[in-house]
Parts: C-alpha cells; structure tokens; sequence
C-alpha cells in the first residue's frame, strides 16, 4: 500500500492505485504493461501463475 505514486511522487487517491503504487498515467507509461485492468484477472484455460509454481514441491532429477 503506498501514499504516493512511485514514480511522480503524487498523492495516490484511488484505491487501485494506492495497491499497485502507481497513478493511471504513470501505471500506462511503464514499459511492457499493456494489459487492460479489465483483462489482468482474467484467467486461459490451461494456463499457469507463479503461485502454481510456487505450491509444487520441486521436481526429482
């Protein structure tokens, strides 16, 4: 949870933003994030997060 935006520094007010720690301006000026909010919960069939990874014990050679 931040207080203000950590790249600009401004005062966060919108709850989303206070989450992530950046404004909406600032959030779409970051390199590689062009995924809509919208579609970031969205899940593929099929598909893996990290949190899958990390609650499987790990592989035997």
């Amino acid at each position: 949870m931040y207080s203000k935006c950590q790249k600009c520094g401004r005062k966060l007010t919108d709850p989303e933003s206070i989450k992530r720690g950046y404004g909406p301006e600032c959030w779409g000026r970051i390199p590689g994030i062009h995924i809509s909010e919208a579609e970031e919960d969205e899940q593929i069939d099929g598909q893996m997060s990290i949190f899958d990874v990390l609650d499987e014990p790990p592989e035997k050679e």
